[in-house]
């Protein structure tokens, strides 16, 4: 049971009290240590507008912060535009090929010429595709970790991140090529974004801390 007493002089109060001051010492129990609360209030809304504009500013100095920073924040994108160019080709019995773009499995569904089917039990169809949506994947991982590069770790986990991602692409490319599916100018501009982000990576780091020692 929650005990009813005056904040004051400490008066074992009644429930059923209801009079604005305390009938011992007087105290206004509406207003008393209002001002007090106040303050306190003042001071931790001031603290969260602190902690608020200092999320945004290490926000923004990990992504738009500086030219490298913006160099680095395209460089996530462009595996979609190296995707557009050919990633794999299947060489289909009969001598036709399918070349794995970006827009060619798009229009492939559209056509008719693939099919979820076919792609569950055809690993020739499973695997190029598996590959290029993990190039996606990783990819919007890689960006979400470099929002947050300010941290003393960052760069470590920056380059974990990118290392991952490198090595997945690695090891299902190993799988396409094993199978027989060659392989396109588009997953080789890929490997070669992933190794100029991390040059960009520690690059960053550099120009971030410079950046926070200043402030």
């Amino acid at each position: 049971m929650i005990e009813n007493k005056c904040p004051k002089c400490g008066k074992k109060l009644s429930v059923f009290y209801l009079k604005q001051e305390c009938p011992k010492c007087k105290t206004n129990l509406l207003y008393y240590g209002l001002e007090e609360r106040l303050t306190q209030d003042r001071i931790q809304a001031e603290k969260e507008d602190a902690a608020v504009k200092n999320f945004l500013y290490r926000l923004k100095l990990s992504s738009v912060g500086g030219a490298r920073q913006i160099i680095r924040l395209i460089l996530f994108f462009t595996p979609l535009l190296w995707m557009v160019l050919p990633v794999f080709v299947l060489r289909r019995s009969g001598g036709s090929t399918f070349t794995f773009t970006l827009q060619g499995i798009i229009i492939g569904f559209i056509k008719g010429e693939l099919n979820f089917d076919e792609l569950l039990n055809n690993k020739l169809y499973l695997l190029p595709i598996l590959t290029m949506i993990f190039v996606i994947v990783f990819s919007l991982a890689v960006i979400i970790s470099s929002l947050f590069s300010c941290g003393k770790k960052s760069l470590v986990r920056n380059t974990v991140f990118s290392a991952v991602n490198a090595a997945v692409l690695s090891v299902m490319t190993a799988l396409c090529i094993f199978n027989g599916i060659g392989t396109g100018a588009g997953l080789y501009f890929i490997f070669a974004e992933y190794i100029v982000t991390f040059v960009m990576h520690v690059l960053c780091d550099k120009e971030i801390k410079s950046r926070i020692e200043e402030d």
